[in-house]
C-alpha cells in the first residue's frame, strides 16, 4: 500500500475555500443546516453497499456488521441532530453573577468556522461522519482527511462527499 502526501499547495486552496465559504454566512441558516444533513442521509442510503463493499475489502467486515457499528450511528446521530438541532441553536437566558448586575446574561451558540477531521482506520466510516454531523450542526465547514490505511473506504468515502456537497 503506498500512502501519498496531499500537496501543499492544494491544502491551501482546499482551507482558503472553506474560510471563504464560512465567511459568506450561509452555513448560519437553519434551512441551510437541514438540508446538508438531509443530504448527507441521502448519501448514505445511496453509498450503503459500495461502503459496505470497501469496508469488507479493507477491513474484512460483513455488512452486516458495517451497517451495525457504522453507518446505522451515523444514520441515527443524523436523525437526532435534525430534531434537536432548532432548540440547541435557540439563545438561552442563564443566571447573571451579582457582580455583573444589573445586566442580564445569555448564551448564544454561533458556528466557529473550519473543522478538521481525521478518520482512524479501526471505524473509517463512522469516526469520519459522525463528526461532520456534529460540524454541520453547528454551522462550520469541515475538511475532511480519511485514512490511509484503508484506501477502499477512503475512496468510496470521497466520491460519496465530493458528489454529495459539490
Amino acid at each position: 500500500m503506498k500512502i501519498e502526501n496531499t500537496d501543499l499547495q492544494e491544502i491551501e486552496i482546499i482551507v482558503k475555500e472553506q474560510k471563504e465559504f464560512f465567511a459568506s454566512n450561509a452555513t448560519l441558516d437553519i434551512k441551510f443546516r437541514k438540508e446538508q444533513l438531509k443530504k448527507l442521509q441521502q448519501a448514505l442510503l445511496k453509498w450503503e453497499k459500495p461502503l459496505c463493499d470497501a469496508l469488507w475489502t479493507d477491513l474484512h467486515k460483513s455488512a452486516e456488521e458495517a451497517i451495525m457499528t457504522e453507518l446505522s450511528i451515523v444514520s441515527g446521530e443524523i436523525k437526532n441532530h435534525l430534531s434537536h438541532l432548532r432548540c440547541w441553536m435557540k439563545s438561552r437566558r442563564v443566571s447573571t453573577p451579582l457582580k455583573m448586575m444589573p445586566s442580564c446574561s445569555r448564551i448564544v451558540s454561533e458556528p466557529l468556522g473550519c473543522s478538521l477531521i481525521m478518520s482512524p482506520w479501526n471505524y473509517p466510516v463512522q469516526l469520519l461522519l459522525n463528526p461532520l454531523v456534529g460540524a454541520i450542526s453547528a454551522g462550520c465547514t469541515a475538511i475532511l482527511k480519511p485514512s490511509p490505511y484503508v484506501p477502499n473506504v477512503s475512496r468510496v468515502l470521497t466520491e460519496m462527499i465530493r458528489s454529495t456537497f459539490r
